[in-house]
Formats: C-alpha cells, structure tokens, sequence
C-alpha cells in the first residue's frame, strides 16, 4: 500500500529551479582552490520584488523544475488567451462604431427627404 508523502510536490510552481556550483568557505577546502561543490539545485523566486533562493533537494529538482515549467505554460496560454480576447473585443468595438455610423447615416438621410 502507498501511503500518501506529508508535503506533496505542487503541480505548478512560479519561479525557476537551477543547478549551481558553490564554495562552502573552507580555507583549505578543495573550493577554495576552484573545485567548486555541486551541483546543488535552487529554486529563485520574487516575493514583492526581492529574489529568494530556497534550496531544493536533488531527489525533487527534476519534478520542481517541471511543475515551474507547467506553469510558465500556463501563463502563456492565459496570456495569448488575453491578447486574442482583447483583439476580439477591439473588433466587436470596431463593428459596433461602423453600425453606428451607418445607422447615422441612414437617420440623416431619412430625415433629410422628410423635410
């Protein structure tokens, strides 16, 4: 039987997951030398327009990495969505303008032959 994990992975997640090398600050560390530690993975983020970086564990950086890219998807279908709403409104508007003209129009001439 699978038991359900304590904190689930989200299915999309804002934000980026990267692999980077670091130095641990060891004086006679191998990373001092430039043999830098690593990969770790870190997930970047803004929160109110500061970039935080939280670690992430290699077993989960794969499956982080794509619930980030779940959701930049998402967020372009929503955007293209947009766009194309807002083009279809600014036709609709378009439409309704040229209607009104013409009814304009067609009243001046109307009213025109009545007197």
């Amino acid at each position: 039987m699978k038991t359900k994990s304590a904190n689930p992975l989200p299915k999309t997640l804002p934000g980026a997951v990267c692999a980077q090398m670091v130095r641990c600050g060891k004086s006679r560390c191998k990373c001092a030398r430039g043999e830098l530690h690593g990969p770790y993975f870190y997930h970047f983020i803004r929160i109110n327009g500061a970039l935080v970086k939280r670690y992430v564990k290699a077993k989960d950086a794969s499956a982080l990495r794509a619930a980030c890219a779940v959701r930049r998807k998402e967020q372009r279908r929503q955007s293209e969505a947009t766009r194309n709403s807002r083009r279809q409104l600014s036709e609709l508007i378009r439409q309704i303008r040229e209607s009104e003209n013409l009814l304009l129009q067609a009243l001046e001439i109307r009213h025109g032959q009545k007197n």
